[in-house]
């Protein structure tokens, strides 16, 4: 089994899309980046690669949203703290990003969201920097998936 962590998946949607988000019902997407913040206490590298994957069970909000965006760039933070609302929190409190979707990734929260909409990306530093003035704990790094096994 893998680490444990929490990541944000930057999304890149090119057109308006409208979905259907299982629970939240037909929702319209605005073309832009979105950053999707998730968990896996149970699994990092297992998560995150199927998230990657094109072809799943539609399980979780965000694979819906798979469907039609594009994932640009994964940032994480192995560790067993349960570090994802404190992560969307310092996003919504950034410069430039706003919440997305009401209740989206945040069924088993009291968050408002765990989906954020920018129209660019933003800087993993200004971002780290904004975990530490909450007093968030962790170094956030790149994701760079495991090396795949021969065939």
């Amino acid at each position: 089994m893998s680490k444990p962590g929490t990541y944000i998946l930057w999304l890149e949607l090119a057109e308006e899309s409208s979905l259907g988000v299982g629970s939240l019902g037909k929702v319209t997407f605005t073309p832009g980046y979105y950053a999707y913040v998730g968990s896996a206490l149970g699994g990092l590298a297992a998560r995150l690669a199927r998230h990657r994957r094109a072809t799943k069970r539609m399980h979780w909000h965000i694979d819906y949203l798979l469907q039609r965006a594009t994932i640009r760039e994964i940032w994480h933070h192995t560790g067993a703290e349960r570090l994802e609302c404190a992560w969307a929190q310092a996003l919504a409190r950034m410069g430039g990003i706003s919440p997305g979707v009401r209740g989206f990734g945040a069924s088993d929260c009291s968050c408002a969201t765990h989906l954020f909409f920018c129209r660019g990306p933003i800087s993993r530093d200004a971002f780290q920097a904004q975990l530490a003035a909450l007093g968030v704990p962790g170094m956030i790094e790149l994701w760079e998936p495991p090396m795949e096994q021969g065939r």
